[in-house]
């Protein structure tokens, strides 16, 4: 949840995005099903002049998620961007316009998806084991792969069913200042964010 009253909870499948920008606090506390947990948070950088934004707040449940099934029984779970088959998540950030699919190939299977030639892009492995590009190096369940600049991303599903997240995004190409919960571009900008919070600014 956060001070501007947004508040949810996110079960199997569902997707929360918070723009944090300026003058707000917000919370999270895991919730666990037979003690266990699983789940993935990213975070992504605003750019300097949209540091202090509006903040914004977008939860989408797993049935308001696109989802585009192959003929082979794969299928991709499109949070942010658009597949090369058409299918447009429904996470809105026109800060850095990320793609963020979440992949499930059928053994054998084969992937494929364009995307911006400048933009920063990695694959984190889920389950599974995938071949990536022309090179088909191996990336297997809990790492992640850095992609080179280039205009699409090929993976292969050689031995199994496997699960990964494929994302993108432009990149800053600035500089970076973290302190606590705030990330700025300046050590001066930071400090500035606690004596905000302190002198009760937000």
């Amino acid at each position: 949840k956060d001070s501007a009253g947004n508040e949810g909870v996110i079960e199997a499948n569902g997707v929360q995005w918070m723009t944090a920008g300026r003058g707000i606090v917000h919370s999270e506390m895991p919730e666990q099903n037979s003690g266990l947990l699983k789940g993935f948070q990213l975070w992504v950088n605003l750019p300097s002049e949209h540091k202090m934004a509006t903040p914004a707040y977008q939860e989408f449940p797993a049935d308001k998620l696109a989802v585009e099934s192959r003929p082979d029984g794969s299928e991709i779970r499109v949070i942010a961007g658009t597949t090369d088959q058409g299918t447009t998540g429904p996470v809105v950030n026109h800060y850095v316009e990320p793609t963020y699919l979440d992949v499930s190939l059928v053994k054998h299977s084969t992937f494929k998806q364009s995307l911006p030639s400048e933009d920063n892009a990695f694959v984190y492995v889920i389950d599974g084991q995938l071949s990536l590009g022309k090179q088909g190096t191996k990336v297997k369940a809990g790492q992640l792969a850095v992609l080179a600049k280039g205009a699409s991303v090929e993976a292969v599903a050689n031995k199994e069913n496997t699960r990964f997240l494929l994302v993108a995004a432009e990149p800053l190409n600035e500089p970076v200042a973290r302190g606590g919960p705030f990330v700025m571009n300046t050590k001066a900008e930071v400090m500035q964010a606690f004596n905000d919070f302190q002198q009760n600014r937000f």
